[in-house]
């Protein structure tokens, strides 16, 4: 990586500096690229930092003083926008019904038309028809790019062709295999070299490689192979950046449609009970038990056999195929685990109460039918009695729930391989019967679970349930408060249900997940919902949801329903006889009983609509509860007379003569309007005994009518909930109001009454505006039903301003602070319907399908009612340039269209704009946003509308700029709202008025231009002043604001887009550079990044311009200057300069682009003194901003055409400087971002290796591109060696990367073409790159490619050919190869020799076919090559066989390097550092010579190469902890540095021998170094290592166990755990007793060993642990073969070995080349025992510091009671007699003085030990002294016992050296 690092940062300072000091020199300027942030400008362009805004061109101004010279064609696509860019659809709304549910013609009032409308209209679409050509849709980040890969070739690198690891171990295995057998072979035999490689085979031989062509053509053949078959999209391959969802993307929102929840559909299958006596009516719904809330209408379900419901033929004529329904569809928007599905049965009413009718279903069981026959068929004849009698009326009879979420989660959770038909299988091993259980069984009341998990309903496993006990109804829990209750008993394990008797039955159900789209589907206003082939077919029915909680979707289909529930009725006060009570309700349209009308919704199996229904009836209950639905069908319009008539009836079950079958017993009412509102809600009413009189129904029952009776004095008994579903109705008191205000003045219909007030026209003003303030009061839910209308109004209320009492009523202030009000409100509390950039998404789709201009509908050209209510057409007046006769305009008579202070005339402009624009608005004429304005006519008369229209967009931009305080805050919160209405505003306005293609300069007047100004520099300043306080709000605003100006590109005088943006930056960079805030400059990234994302972002930028001095808007620059006559040279030179870098002219000109480069030479800048690095951390932020628009060119349909890229490539010349200069950034920009790794398929990862395969060979074959034109571009220079060397040095670091095959192939052809017409530059200048280039092609010679092999071998042969042509030898070739490949065998950890040895036969073989060198030496000098590489390579066999042992590997690569060392005799300087220099000093020369081949030309072989090698031999030593020897490398080191008077180096080396002697100090006597081991290798098995022994080094305080064990491991491995063995004991091994098949491993701990000299020179702890050769290890054994015996026949083998070379060496293990042994005898091992005992004791005696504990521990080992026999015992056995053998007097002698000297220790560390002891161990030391006293008591006589013979006068002995020689048993193995 330092490397790289080290080839950039030289590539940018070298090359960039090279190249800006050439253009410097012929432009005479001297143009610097970032020097102070600043660019160089033309001669009549002052210089302008990069950190400062540019004028921008005037964009319009420069298209038409610039005409373009192109008639047609891409590139004249390039300079204007298209015609069509942009359109305005107009789009029919998808109806999912057959037909659209519209209110009847008739006499709908203003408020139903409208929503009439608003429900029907089309969708009014705006479509920038490039737009997904910006980057925002950049098809390189998303699954696109997937598409565009398809077909990609697999890029063969040589990576992926390495063996698995498998087959690559069998391929080890055989070479081990292998190795053994060549053993015998001598290695390096030159014949053994010659035969393998004559029998190797060649790869093919390139055709025409050895043909003499011209460079011209090799070159033009070269660019043609490199140009086919390449990818045109380099962005398509490369990987998207790793970032979120990109911040320019505004996605299309979501279309306006219907709210569905979770859709469930429940078909009803079959209801079997055991006796089947009677009709058995059903119904199902949706309860809540948390909320207490019923969440769905009933869906009512007959499953009578045809026979059974004959029985009610004379009530049901006919059955409308809607009441038929078996199956229906709930919607669920909040599943929980609290809902519950309940399932209610009735029956024809009967004489009796509920428990008597229940009984015989309760009794009966069907086995017993045949028994009890009579008994049922008296019950069914009594059934059709009361089927023909009462067969209108019901009674309630039994009930049942299934909890939701256990069908749900059950079904989820079984077995995963039943098939998910349609078909659904019945589970009855999961829904088996059980009794007292309400459903299935008890698991299912037990399954349930509390909390409110997620519950999903869209997924499930459909379920077949079999519900097999219901409950009988209770008479008096009949309410929704007892469901509840029940329902929740149900869910506790212990359930009151399950003791009660329960009806047994068979009710199947199917539940599942509702598919996208049913068949044969009714809506819950019986439409058909598509598609619905037959209408005959038995429908499914969508059930109307009640949702939970509120739901917030803006209505989009009419729907007008009533929901009438009756709750209870208390009549026990009442007189007379009323027990079994039903209630029959009807709804009317007057008091007639033939008003009654045909709305209310049939249930099952009956009709359609009827005009009346009745509750079922409690037998004998005064007081019922009741829990029927009645649906009612609205009318569109109601007025005053329509009611709900409630009619109460005693049902007589018993036939009676002159009793009738139902008497009324009393009537109550609920007047549907009240005040002009549609009443809803709970209602506790009184109940009349007689009928209303006349005219009742406008009166609500609560009024006390004169002469009526009441039941209990006119107290309400009669409880009813009235629930409405209705798109018309708001139920919001709030709404209600505006909206009647509002149509009274569509209608011009005065008074107006709402609630309980008359509005007269002269107080309608302040209504209005009160009515506009009080919708901030309504509630949410309401408003976002009604959004689309409320918001249409409250835009027609601004554009089209109303006349009241003559007078005009300015509502633009009042209507734009409520719509930002409840913008705001959606805002906070939907926030969870809101895009990455805030957007609400209920917001941004009425914006983009439902808000259009007032009467812009395109189907109504002609004035008329139309378009949001509005009374007079827009269209006519701005399409047609001659206005209506009827609307003349009255110039002297200027209204006021917005200012809520000023009605009728005004007389003074507007003082609060004026300050914010300026003296321009003194220029408008007394009216600051008149656009029309005209007098009033008939028109105003009829409509009350003044015929003035404004502008939507012009009055919105004056309302915003003109707010302040709350109004500008709660504006400014949802900016992107009215941005996006103005832009839809300002393109609905061109397209009526036919000004889309008319120019932009004169679409829209100054006065609106002036108050965008306003508006951006403002909200700039809010940015800029907010950004540390609201983050959240100033993020909003800055993308909001990019995005406007991103629109209005598309529509306005782009060149004031610009200025705007000017605006902004200005704004921002004061603030930016001032506080140097890194979020500052994140916000500017993100509203550049906005704004570059438009579609025409390279027409923006002006691709054609030639950098001429641009046309600007300010009058600073004078464009008249700049082009007044003909160029000079100079000036025409400087427009090319300017091209490449950011100067002026090129940021004036390409505006967008400029902004772009000058943001990434800012932030990357390198050379910033300081001023802004706290932008690295927008590294990425920028880089990514320019990536994504050139990867949006790059795949942009209409960059196709290599002329068009040309001109866009253009736009982005600086770009080169600015990389050149930021190298060394970028390289650390990519290292700090780490990949977060997921988990991914197979064939996704292998897909992205394809790509990331195919995108390294696409980028380095255009970096293969640029080299070609570099060279051919500097070869005709003089300066060209250093660029060649450049280009060299490119193309051998792309050899020395991963590259693939198709690459390598271009890149040897480059190189050979290089060579061949530049060959002095490698043989003569770089040197250097001669070697590198030879290590390059020998390393791809090994290649496992054939091609790469083929192409490297060309290359090698042509190499050693041209520098052979040079001067009749190649010997630098042949050097630099013989040394690469010694490099490559050492270093290569995939080196292959079977592959380069194919190579190498294809070099030979050429240099066979050479015709044109065949006389020559060549071919010979090209064998003699060939076959000494050869044998190099055969050595790397036995470093294939043993690669995986490392102390094996070094010895082989030991000795293949010291066949080839080259070290001079001069070695001998180094003696002192290591004994080993000395022979490694011999100089080899059978590979080369030294003296003819320039061997010491490197760059080693230098003063400067050698003072270099020789400070990291410094560096290593001193790592090693070897300090002393890096004081011997200096001794070497500062002799040189003197004589060169180098003072600072002289100074570095003594700090550093400072350091090391430092650290000699610091660290005495806690130094460690290595442990050492003899390792001794037996048995056949380890072929070359049998029999051999070495020296192993092993790091410090390694045991003998651990080496054991790692050498028992690595061979087991290698040849089998049970075929090695690990020798445990030291003794001289006897091959003969081995076993022949197995290995054997004999480890000994050893000993650096010393003589006695030696002693003298290796004082201190690194001495003896330094230039190691003799090592020492001991083995005890006795005469008769055992290893221990008693003291007097212990005998000790003490073995010394000397190894071949000295320790520390560069291996770790060294061969022992000598052994000898020394036997002691049993008193001589006692002799050393004594001493060392001896020397433990003065160690601790005189230790300092002193070590109580440690002098303790010696001493007690010495004289303690335990151990004082060991001594003793020594003394006794060889001291209590003088020897018999006079060889023996001498030891015994020793051994006597030995103990002398042992007490003498004693007592010395006994004294001592006194002196260190405290009180409490005084004890301890009396012990330890007695025990003291009592050895030398019994040592005393033995150690007193002299030999005579020994004091006799002797003749004088020759002393040797070894002390132990003249008296032991010496035994010399060399």
């Amino acid at each position: 990586m330092a490397e790289r690092r080290a080839f950039a940062q030289k590539i940018s300072r070298t090359v960039a500096a090279e190249v800006r000091k050439q253009i410097a020199g012929q432009y005479g300027g001297s143009p610097q690229l970032l020097k102070n942030l600043s660019v160089g400008g033309n001669a009549t362009s002052n210089a302008i930092p990069l950190t400062e805004a540019v004028e921008p061109v005037d964009f319009e101004e420069y298209l038409i003083t610039h005409p373009p010279l192109i008639e047609s064609g891409p590139l004249r696509d390039l300079i204007e926008f298209p015609p069509d860019d942009i359109e305005v659809l107009y789009t029919p709304r998808e109806c999912r019904t057959l037909g659209q549910d519209v209110p009847e013609e008739g006499e709908n009032d203003s408020h139903v038309r409208d929503c009439t409308r608003s429900y029907t209209e089309d969708w009014a679409i705006v479509n920038r028809k490039y737009h997904k050509l910006g980057t925002a849709f950049n098809p390189n980040t998303l699954d696109k790019q997937k598409e565009r890969q398809r077909g990609l070739p697999k890029q063969v690198f040589e990576s992926d062709e390495l063996p698995d690891h498998s087959s690559y171990q069998d391929d080890q295995d055989d070479l081990k295999r292998r190795s053994m057998s060549i053993d015998d072979t001598p290695r390096g035999s030159w014949a053994c070299s010659i035969f393998d490689l004559k029998n190797s085979q060649p790869d093919a031989l390139l055709p025409h490689l050895l043909d003499r062509v011209p460079n011209e053509e090799i070159d033009r053949h070269n660019e043609d192979q490199r140009k086919s078959n390449r990818h045109r999209e380099l962005f398509a391959l490369h990987p998207a950046l790793d970032e979120d969802e990109p911040i320019e993307r505004h996605c299309v929102p979501d279309v306006p449609k219907e709210h569905f929840g979770q859709r469930l559909l429940v078909k009803c299958l079959s209801l079997k009970f055991e006796i089947e006596i009677e009709p058995i009516f059903a119904s199902l719904a949706l309860y809540d038990i948390k909320e207490k809330k019923r969440i769905s209408e009933n869906f009512y379900f007959d499953l009578n056999s045809e026979q059974t419901k004959a029985m009610l033929r004379p009530h049901i004529p006919s059955a409308a195929i809607s009441t038929l329904a078996r199956s229906a569809v709930f919607s669920i928007t909040y599943p929980s685990q609290d809902v519950f599905l309940v399932i209610k049965l009735e029956k024809v009413l009967q004489q009796g109460d509920i428990g008597e009718c229940a009984e015989p279903y309760m009794v009966f069981k069907e086995s017993d039918a045949a028994k009890n026959k009579e008994k049922l068929e008296k019950l069914r004849s009594q059934s059709e009695q009361f089927c023909q009698r009462l067969g209108r009326y019901r009674m309630p009879f039994a009930w049942t729930a299934i909890h939701l979420m256990n069908i749900v989660n059950s079904a989820g959770s079984l077995e995963r391989d039943t098939e998910l038909d349609m078909g659904l299988s019945e589970r009855k091993g999961s829904w088996s019967e059980r009794r007292n259980s309400s459903i299935v069984g008890r698991r299912s009341l037990e399954r349930t679970t509390s909390g409110d998990e997620s519950c999903s309903l869209t997924s499930f496993r459909p379920a077949t349930l079999t519900v097999t006990n219901f409950f009988k109804q209770e008479g008096d829990r009949l309410s929704d408060e007892d469901l509840y209750k029940f329902l929740a008993d149900m869910r506790r394990p212990s359930s009151v249900l399950r003791r009660l008797r329960p009806i047994t039955a068979q009710l199947k159900i199917d539940i599942s997940p509702a598919p996208e789209n049913p068949h044969y589907c009714l809506t819950p206003d019986l439409l058909q919902v598509m598609p619905y082939p037959d209408s005959r077919v038995r429908p499914t029915k969508e059930i109307l949801e009640f949702p939970a909680r509120d739901i917030y979707v803006p209505n989009t289909t009419y729907r007008n329903l009533l929901y009438v529930n009756p709750q209870s009725l208390n009549f026990a006060n009442r007189q007379g006889s009323a027990r079994n009570i039903t209630v029959k309700v009807q709804f009317m349209n007057g008091e007639d009983p033939s008003n009654a009308m045909p709305v209310i919704f049939g249930k099952s199996s009956c009709a359609e609509y009827s005009k009346e229904a009745y509750t079922a009836v409690v037998y004998h209950n005064r007081s019922p509860d009741f829990h029927d639905e009645v649906k009612i069908k609205l009318p569109a319009s109601l007025t005053d007379h329509h009611h709900i008539l409630f009619t109460f009836y005693h049902v007589s079950c018993q036939q009676k003569q002159n009793t009738p079958l139902e008497t009324p017993v009393g009537y109550t009412w609920i007047p549907m309007l009240q005040n002009g509102r549609l009443r809803t809600g709970h209602f506790c009413l009184p109940v009349s005994l007689e009928k209303p009189p006349q005219s009742y129904s406008v009166l609500s029952p609560d009024v006390p009518l004169p002469g009526m009776k009441w039941v209990d004095n006119h107290r309400g008994v009669f409880n009813v909930e009235v629930v409405a579903a209705s798109t018309i109705h708001t139920q919001d008191q709030f709404l209600d109001k505006f909206f009647a205000l509002v149509h009274a003045l569509d209608e011009h219909m005065f008074p107006v009454r709402i609630g309980d007030m008359r509005i007269m026209e002269n107080n309608l003003e302040a209504e209005l505006k009160s009515s506009i303030a009080a919708l901030n009061s309504s509630q949410l839910e309401p408003v976002v039903r009604f959004l689309h209308l409320l918001l249409d109004k409250l835009v027609l209320l601004m554009v089209r301003p109303p006349v009241i009492a003559g007078q005009i009523v300015n509502l633009g202030q009042a209507s734009f602070e409520v719509m930002a009000s409840i913008v705001n409100r959606l805002h906070k509390y939907l926030d969870t319907s809101q895009d990455m950039h805030g957007r609400n998404s209920l917001l941004s789709s009425y914006i983009h399908y439902v808000f259009r201009l007032p009467n812009m509908d395109p189907n109504s050209p002609s004035p008329g009612p139309g378009g949001l209510g509005g009374s007079v057409h827009y269209a006519t007046m701005a399409r047609s340039s001659v206005r209506p006769s009827s609307l003349n305009l009255n110039r002297s008579r200027s209204l006021s269209n917005s200012n809520p202070d000023i009605s009728g005339t005004p007389t003074s402009p507007d003082d609060e704009v004026r300050s914010i624009i300026g003296s321009k608005a003194m220029e408008r004429s007394g009216n600051r946003m008149s656009s029309h304005t005209e007098s009033t006519s008939f028109l105003q008369t009829l409509t009350g509308r003044l015929p003035t229209k404004k502008l939507y967009h012009e009055e919105l931009a004056l309302q915003w700029v003109v707010s302040s305080g709350s109004v500008r805050e709660g504006a400014l919160q949802q900016a992107w709202f009215f941005f996006e209405l103005m832009v839809k505003s300002i393109i609905h306005h061109l397209y009526f008025t036919d000004r889309l293609q008319s120019p932009r300069k004169n679409r829209f007047p100054e006065r609106f231009m002036d108050d965008i100004t306003a508006l951006v520099s403002t909200i700039a300043g809010d940015i800029v002043s907010r950004f540390q306080k609201d983050l959240e709000l100033v993020e909003r605003l800055n993308t909001s604001l990019a995005f406007f100006l991103n629109d209005l590109l598309s529509v306005m005088d782009r060149g004031f887009v610009f200025s705007l943006i000017k605006t902004y930056w200005k704004q921002v960079s004061t603030k930016l550079y001032a506080l140097q805030n890194p979020t500052l400059e994140s916000l500017r990234l993100d509203f550049l990044r906005i704004i570059c994302s438009h579609e025409h972002y390279v027409t923006l930028n002006l691709p054609f311009s030639l950098l001429t001095p641009p046309a600007s808007p300010s009058p600073s620059v004078s464009s008249a200057t700049s082009q007044s006559s003909g160029f000079s040279t100079h000036v025409q030179d400087q427009k090319i300069a300017n091209m490449f870098e950011l100067s002026v002219p090129f940021r004036e000109q390409h505006y967008l682009a400029g902004l772009v480069l000058t943001e990434l030479a800012v932030i990357l800048d390198p050379e910033a003194d300081g001023s802004v690095p706290w932008m690295f951390g927008l590294h990425k932020k920028v880089i990514s901003v320019v990536h994504n628009l050139l990867s949006s060119h790059d795949s942009d349909p209409r960059y196709a055409d290599p002329e068009v890229k040309a001109r866009v490539a253009l736009l982005y010349l600086p770009l080169i400087g600015i990389v050149m200069e930021t190298l060394p950034q970028l390289h650390d920009f990519t290292e700090t971002f780490i990949t977060s790794l997921f988990v991914r398929t197979r064939a996704e990862l292998e897909h992205e290796a394809i790509i990331d395969g195919n995108l390294a060979t696409e980028a380095n074959l255009i970096i293969l591109d640029t080299l070609e034109i570099i060279v051919q571009t500097v070869s005709v220079t003089e300066s060209k060696e250093s660029i060649l060397g450049g280009v060299l040095k490119v193309l051998l670091h792309s050899m020395a990367c991963n590259q693939s095959a198709l690459y390598l192939q271009h890149c040897f052809a480059t190189q050979r073409a290089l060579v061949s017409k530049f060959p002095e530059l490698l043989f003569e200048e770089e040197t250097e790159q001669c070697a590198d280039l030879c290590l390059r092609l020998l390393r791809n010679c090994s290649s496992s490619i054939g091609t790469i092999r083929a192409h490297a071998s060309a290359s090698l042969y042509l190499l050693m050919r041209q520098n052979f042509e040079i001067g009749n030898n190649f010997a630098r070739v042949k050097m630099q190869v013989t040394m690469s490949l010694s490099s490559l065998v050492g270093t290569s950890q995939n080196f292959n020799e079977e592959f380069l040895r194919r190579s190498l036969k294809t070099i030979l073989t050429y240099a066979e076919e050479d015709l044109e060198l065949r006389e020559t030496t060549f071919p010979d000098q090209v064998q003699d090559l060939v076959f000494n590489l050869h044998m190099i390579l055969s050595d790397t066999v036995k470093m294939k066989e043993h690669q995986e042992d490392p102390e094996m590997l070094i010895d082989l690569m030991y000795s293949l390097a010291s066949d080839r060392k080259y070290l001079p005799v001069g070695c001998v300087t180094f003696q002192n550092i290591s004994s080993n220099v000395l022979e490694e000093s011999a100089v080899s020369d059978d590979v080369v010579s030294p003296d003819e081949e320039g061997i010491c030309s490197g760059k080693y072989f230098t003063e400067a190469g050698l003072v270099g090698l020789l400070e990291q031999a410094a560096a290593s030593f001193s790592m090693a902890g070897m300090y002393e020897a890096v004081n011997e490398v200096y001794k070497v080191l500062i002799p040189i540095h003197e004589a060169n008077r180098d003072a600072k180096k002289l100074a570095t080396i003594h700090g550093k021998l400072q350091e090391a002697f430092g650290k000699i100090v610091h660290q005495h006597g806690k130094r460690m170094f290595g442990t050492y081991f003899r390792v001794g290798f037996y048995g056949s098995k380890l072929g070359d290592l049998d029999e051999q022994e070495f020296v192993y080094k092993e790091p410090a305080i390694t045991k003998l166990a651990e080496i054991s064990h790692r050498l028992e491991s690595f061979y087991g491995e290698r040849f089998g755990e049970d075929q090695v063995e690990v020798i445990k004991d030291s003794n001289p091994v006897d091959k003969c007793k081995l076993d022949p098949n197995k290995a054997f491993i004999q480890i000994t701990y050893v000993e650096p060993y010393f003589d006695t000299y030696e002693m003298k020179d290796r004082i201190t702890y690194f001495d003896k642990n330094y230039n190691l050769r003799r090592f020492v290890y001991c083995t005890p054994f006795t005469l008769d073969g055992r290893a221990h015996g008693d003291l007097h026949e212990q005998f000790k083998r003490k073995t010394i070995l000397t190894t071949s070379h000295a320790f520390p060496y560069i291996k770790t293990r060294i061969n022992i080349i000598h052994k000898e042994e020394i036997i002691s005898t049993p008193i001589e091992v006692a002799i050393e025992d004594m001493q060392k005992k001896t020397q433990e004791l003065a160690f601790a005696t005189h230790q300092d510091p002193s070590d109580a504990k440690m002098l303790q521990m010696v001493l007690q080992g010495s004289v303690g009671t335990t151990v004082n026999q060991g001594p003793l015992e020594v003394a006794q056995v060889f001291l209590s007699e003088i020897p018999s053998d006079p060889k023996l007097y001498r030891h015994h002698n020793k051994l006597r003085l030995c103990f002398k000297d042992f007490t003498k220790r004693c007592e010395d560390a006994l004294r001592k030990n006194k002196s260190l002891i405290g009180p409490d161990q005084k004890e301890y030391q009396r012990e330890l002294e007695r025990n003291y006293h009592r050895l030398k008591e019994a040592l005393q006589p033995l150690i007193n016992r002299k030999i005579p013979q020994l004091y006799k006068p002797v003749l004088q002995v020759n002393s040797h050296r070894d002390s132990f020689s003249r008296m032991s048993l010496r035994k010399l193995d060399v």
